[in-house]
């Protein structure tokens, strides 16, 4: 939604496109077959024709330094927690799956 969407773009700081078309995956599937097909002579080219953007979310700067300063110090506390569990301390929540 519009709200999730400028969240995303407030904390990576990166703008935010919407597509027209909201089946990317249906999209995807008839680019691939346009370019199989021999319509198009790239994913690249035929997504220049059959893309359309609806929308755009512009990062809000002074979000983004505030989510910028919470990943800091986000990162100073999941450091501490892993010397923890390193030295034996305390134990990980969870364990990557496969290890």
């Amino acid at each position: 939604g519009e709200l999730w969407s400028q969240i995303v773009a407030d904390v990576t700081g990166c703008r935010v496109k919407i597509p027209k078309v909201t089946e990317a995956t249906a999209l995807g599937a008839a680019m691939a077959a346009g370019v199989g097909a021999g319509i198009y002579e790239s994913i690249a080219k035929a997504s220049k024709q059959l893309v359309v953007w609806e929308k755009e979310h512009q990062p809000n700067l002074l979000n983004t330094n505030v989510y910028n300063s919470i990943q800091e110090k986000w990162e100073e506390v999941y450091a501490s927690q892993l010397a923890l569990v390193d030295n034996g301390l305390t134990t990980s929540m969870w364990k990557a799956p496969g290890l």
